[in-house]
């Protein structure tokens, strides 16, 4: 009774289907177009696999009188055997485990990672030999009760390494020791996604397997695979849609938190699963018409697809979690390996996806015709790694040195004693402008050559480029211009950054520039932007050395010989000073008598240093001179005649003040500005 039920269960469907299928076919192609004998090519195949339905159930309802009772228990004792070894490894080797990341994981937790990875393949290794000690009883390797069991085995132990690498990756139970960054329950819900990722097209292939050794034809074969692989595919996409909060946690935490693409791929990262839904679904599509046409590359090719995908993901995440300690706003030099080795493997990936799309699933070119075009890809691939590393390694070098070697302050002109870096290197004023410079070079001819590696004639794009740049350069001669005289300019090392300039219309510290214009901050703070091609000459204040003269009143009767001893004696001990000796060329010296007012001398002093504050070496040699003229008898002019501004003194020695009411009152009155 159950076999008659089945057989007519399935002989209706295949009326249905026969009926139906053909209806469709010639409504929407209308039986004209290259695309209608295509279709109606497949409905014959449709037609004719729907009809072994009925033998495809006889079939299956013979399978256990041809397997036999004994034969089953083996079977099914292989997947207990293994699965039962497998844990019992694993839980005496998990002290090992945990010991290992407990020793490694903070130091060097690569290394832990694949030690623990090797205890694990341990477990997988006990798991291979319980499976084949339970297929050693099913006799003579060619009955079909050890061929099933090898079929079973083999599939055990190929699902159970892809759970072994997810597991080394997600460890629900042991956080110190995973890779992805999740939860704990967000990596046992992922792991268990995964192995049902892999596990549902695993028992597919093997059922289409187990057909063709128990003797079913191809054309049963296919009516079973035009059967269950739809189920598959709907599994699988409920696998997705269950879990994609899930995924989508792992993917966005790898999502670098700087870079101008951050929202990009934050964006892709949370919707994955619209690209999983039509992965899955279009791998269905893609096994029933590898079913119907009996020819397997556009389901081979898919699956290639997803497993580059699924390497793709894991060897991110492990690059990931070793790079994500590194905290600096400037990358490293592991930062810089890591990136270029990302390269080479996402453009390996590229290139076997693209293989599997054009030659397995949509049958674009032939292997042999494909073989060129993967030569000139792979070729492409070596030089734009190479170019990328070159790049980013001179990248590294000059981020290094601009990081070592911060620019000055554009107020050279505070107050602060303090020592002040005023200008920059020419090499450290140059970097930004080298470094925009080598990074057009490197992209322009490393562009062309990774074109002309995949094929692409590049002459028009050079001939293309130069007629653009002449076009340019005639209507824009004004940018032009400015463009080479910034070129001389910095050529020249007419200024640094730092320096303060005169650029014959304005003045000001050069803050920044581009190869079109200068930046001065004004000591006031406005900032002009400068064309270089305005700019007629360049007044440099700030290079090698300057020269400091001052004027100073004192009174009539000082001795102009003590005087000038004292600041000789006063500049050689300036010179000493750590603080003073790397700016002080020329120690601070009387220069003489300049002029001799109603009651004052006026005495003109002198200094040579280098242009890193200099005032700061003027209002420290006045300073000593008022801490130790007065104890000297050396005395500043007082009265109202003198045009400069002094400080009041604070008393004079015994030895030289006479108390008069005339001096009394001077000292009273505060010192007036100069006219």
């Amino acid at each position: 009774m159950k076999r008659s039920s089945c057989g007519g269960a399935l002989t209706m469907g295949a009326f249905a289907a026969t009926w139906a299928f053909p209806a469709i076919a010639q409504t929407v192609t209308g039986g004209h177009t290259a695309a209608a004998g295509f279709l109606l090519l497949l409905t014959e195949r449709f037609e004719f696999t729907v009809a072994q339905l009925p033998a495809l159930g006889t079939h299956l309802l013979g399978l256990p009188q041809a397997i036999g009772g004994m034969t089953a228990l083996f079977l099914a004792g292989i997947v207990v055997a293994g699965l039962v070894a497998e844990a019992i490894a694993r839980q005496i080797l998990s002290r090992a485990r945990v010991r290992a990341f407990d020793r490694l994981a903070s130091k060097t937790p690569l290394r832990a990672f694949f030690r623990a990875l090797l205890l694990d393949a341990l477990a997988l290794v006990a798991l291979a030999v319980a499976g084949r000690l339970v297929l050693g009883q099913l006799g003579p390797s060619d009955s079909l009760g050890a061929k099933l069991g090898q079929m079973v085995l083999h599939t055990l132990v190929y699902w159970r390494a892809f759970n072994l690498v997810f597991r080394a990756f997600l460890r629900p139970h042991l956080p110190e020791g995973r890779i992805a960054p999740v939860d704990d329950g967000t990596a046992r819900r992922l792991l268990a996604a995964l192995d049902l990722v892999i596990l549902l097209p695993l028992v597919g292939s093997l059922a289409a397997r187990a057909l063709e050794a128990t003797g079913a034809n191809r054309e049963m074969t296919s009516a079973a695979i035009i059967l269950y692989v739809p189920l598959i595919s709907v599994l699988l996409l409920v696998i997705v849609w269950r879990w994609r909060f899930d995924m989508a946690a792992w993917l966005t935490a790898m999502v670098p938190p700087t870079g101008f693409s951050r929202e990009l791929k934050l964006d892709a990262a949370r919707n994955w699963w619209m690209g999983g839904l039509f992965f899955y679904a279009l791998l269905g599509v893609a096994s029933v018409y590898a079913a119907l046409t009996e020819s397997g590359t556009a389901a081979r090719g898919m699956s290639t697809i997803e497993s580059a995908l699924i390497a793709l993901l894991l060897f991110e995440t492990l690059m990931h979690r070793i790079t994500r300690h590194i905290v600096s706003e400037l990358p490293m030099a592991g930062d810089v390996v890591a990136d270029c080795l990302r390269l080479l493997v996402r453009l390996y990936v590229a290139i076997l996806i693209a293989e599997a799309v054009m030659v397995r699933v949509l049958a674009a070119a032939t292997a042999e015709e494909w073989v060129a075009q993967d030569r000139g890809a792979k070729m492409a691939a070596i030089s734009a790694v190479a170019i990328y590393a070159g790049w980013r390694f001179l990248k590294y070098r000059m981020d290094s040195y601009i990081a070592s070697n911060p620019l000055p302050s554009a107020d050279v002109s505070g107050d602060s004693e303090e020592e002040v870096q005023v200008a920059a290197s020419r090499l450290r004023t140059l970097m930004p402008l080298l470094r925009v410079v080598a990074a057009s070079t490197i992209a322009v001819v490393g562009g062309l050559l990774v074109l002309s590696e995949l094929g692409v004639n590049i002459t028009p794009l050079i001939a293309g480029a130069s007629v653009f740049g002449l076009a340019v350069s005639f209507g824009s001669q004004s940018l032009v211009r400015d463009i080479v005289s910034g070129i001389f300019f910095l050529a020249e090392d007419a200024f640094r950054i730092g320096e303060y300039v005169d650029c014959s219309k304005v003045k000001g510290t050069v803050e920044d520039f581009s190869v079109r214009s200068l930046k001065l901050r004004h000591q006031n703070g406005q900032l002009h932007i400068v064309p270089f091609g305005q700019v007629g000459y360049i007044t440099n204040f700030s290079r090698d050395w300057t020269v400091v003269k001052f004027n100073i009143a004192f009174a009539n009767g000082t001795d102009i010989e003590l005087l000038r001893k004292t600041v000789k004696k006063i500049g050689l001990a300036m010179m000493e000073e750590p603080a003073y000796k790397p700016i002080l060329l020329d120690p601070p010296k009387m220069q003489g008598v300049v002029d001799i007012k109603d009651n004052s001398l006026i005495v003109r002093f002198k200094f040579m240093a280098r242009p890193k504050n200099p005032t700061l070496v003027q209002r420290m040699v006045i300073r000593r001179m008022y801490e130790q003229f007065p104890a000297l008898g050396i005395q500043f002019a007082t009265g109202n005649n003198y045009p400069f501004p002094l400080p009041a003194t604070p008393g004079a020695p015994p030895q030289a003040a006479e108390p008069t009411s005339k001096a009394a009152t001077a000292a009273e009155a505060p010192p007036q500005a100069a006219e």
